[in-house]
């Protein structure tokens, strides 16, 4: 049947901007570029896919017929966005061409046949679990910005890791990231429910995967959540989103951890450290970004210099009694890592001029971070 329905502009923009990142992906099959369009009953479902990544909205809807076909995503979306109209008309023709009337404008959109959209992943819902969205949030706030960029050599870092612990009663989710130059980890206490996912031995969510989760988790208490052995599922009452998991190792990060001495520490304010890295950032060099820091008694020195532009150097007061440093890092890494803390003051491990650097709170729980040095 050909479809014929009216739909509010704020559910249609709501439901097909929400697949932009998806449907923008590059790929051999043109229509991935198109969002499938379901009108049933009282309502409208637009799904999307890259076959990496799937994500089904449902929105209320005015139907007149019902029918099914795909429709060009970002011109779908620049139609709803440009419209200064409520409500949004659409009413298939001949040769799967569709008219949409919004207001005072008209247009005449190319679609798709349906036969040839993918089919959308089945999953099991019998095994799926409540979580809070702040939990996923939390997680993901405080470690996607280590994850790899899809360059890297070693294709498992462009992931992040999923893991569940378990101490003694307590249950908590983590997130474990990194680039090979950095290494981030968030832990969340959850419900001892967590212990019916099926977990892998190694659960590796991909970036993008890791972004749609984050978007997923917006305007929502809880939500759906499991895991199965190709892909995680997260599910909510008008949405349903698919992603695929990688398949690979990850390194050994708690043998990393182990390393690291906890005996030489730097007590420093987190805000007076970020700004005076932000300022210092100014004359690094753009590749490396690469930054002095020299500790002694009580005392902090950054500097940075650029062959265009000139130097700059910092220095404030610290919480430091161990014996001299001077080691050279990423000033990007640190504020990466300092804008994702809350707490007042952090605690910086650095045992020598050429060992990480641990980061960790006492007001942020969970949370630890280690930055490898550079030379200069």
């Amino acid at each position: 049947m050909a479809l014929h329905f009216n739909i509010s502009r704020d559910d249609l923009i709501q439901a097909v901007g929400a697949q932009q990142n998806i449907t923008s992906k590059k790929g051999t099959l043109a229509i991935l570029a198109n969002v499938l369009i379901e009108a049933e009953q009282d309502r409208v479902i637009v799904t999307g896919t890259d076959l990496e990544i799937g994500l089904r909205k449902t929105v209320a809807a005015e139907i007149f017929e019902t029918g099914i076909l795909t429709l060009p995503s970002k011109k779908l979306f620049e139609i709803a966005r440009e419209s200064d109209s409520p409500m949004i008309s659409f009413q298939e023709e001949e040769n799967n061409w569709v008219t949409i009337n919004a207001g005072s404008s008209q247009y005449k959109l190319a679609g798709m046949m349906s036969d040839e959209f993918p089919k959308f992943p089945e999953y099991d819902a019998e095994k799926m679990v409540e979580i809070d969205a702040a939990v996923f949030s939390d997680l993901i706030d405080k470690t996607i910005f280590s994850i790899a960029q899809d360059k890297e050599s070693m294709y498992s870092l462009t992931a992040a890791l999923f893991k569940k612990e378990e101490k003694g009663e307590k249950r908590f989710l983590q997130f474990i990231t990194s680039d090979g130059h950095r290494l981030t980890i968030m832990n969340k206490e959850v419900d001892r429910k967590v212990d019916n996912l099926q977990f892998n031995p190694t659960t590796l969510i991909p970036r993008r995967g890791v972004q749609e989760i984050r978007k997923f988790c917006e305007d929502k208490d809880s939500f759906l959540f499991g895991l199965e052995k190709k892909q995680a599922v997260l599910k909510s009452e008008d949405a349903l989103l698919i992603v695929r998991l990688m398949q690979g190792e990850f390194p050994d990060f708690q043998s990393i951890i182990k390393v690291i001495s906890r005996d030489n520490l730097v007590a420093i304010n987190r805000i007076r450290f970020l700004e005076a890295l932000k300022r210092i950032n100014l004359f690094t060099e753009d590749m490396f970004k690469a930054i002095k820091i020299e500790i002694s008694e009580d005392h902090m020195v950054l500097t940075s210099r650029n062959a265009d532009f000139g130097s700059a150097r910092d220095e404030f007061a610290v919480v430091y009694a161990g014996e001299p440093l001077s080691l050279g890092f990423n000033c990007r890494y640190f504020i990466d890592t300092l804008q994702v803390m809350e707490g007042e003051n952090i605690k910086a491990y650095i045992s020598s001029d050429e060992s990480p650097c641990l980061i960790e709170s006492d007001d942020d729980d969970g949370f630890l971070s280690i930055i490898m040095p550079m030379k200069l």
